[in-house]
């Protein structure tokens, strides 16, 4: 049974997230309180929970697309080796079938000849 080979694409957990970049966000001269830098700290931190969990069902998602990948190619490794066991399954059927055919035929044979035997010497 040949191996599908076939792997995954990217992780995509590598991808780096540019936080300082996000973090440098500016906040307008009149709002100077902490309670605004801390609200959109807590906000960034939501997001990138949200991004990494988003990372995760892709790589999830990835490795079962691998996994059906790897599994459609048994199937279909499988049903070649199936189409081929009934082929020469058939073929063996038929072997078989002849080779007891002709033994029957030999029998036959020899039960006439000896009945044919038997009838002339009560002759």
């Amino acid at each position: 049974m040949a191996s599908a080979g076939y792997t995954r694409p990217q992780n995509y957990l590598n991808i780096a997230d540019d936080d300082e970049a996000a973090l440098d966000i500016q906040i307008d001269s009149n709002n100077t309180q902490s309670t605004g830098k801390n609200s959109v700290k807590a906000l960034h931190g939501q997001v990138q929970e949200v991004v990494g969990v988003m990372k995760q069902n892709i790589d999830k998602l990835l490795d079962r697309d691998v996994a059906l990948n790897n599994l459609a190619s048994r199937a279909d490794d499988l049903h070649s080796s199936a189409t081929n066991y009934n082929q020469t399954a058939k073929q063996l059927k038929r072997k078989y079938w002849w080779k007891h055919a002709k033994t029957n035929v030999c029998i036959a044979g020899i039960i006439i000849t000896v009945i044919i035997i038997i009838i002339r010497k009560l002759t």
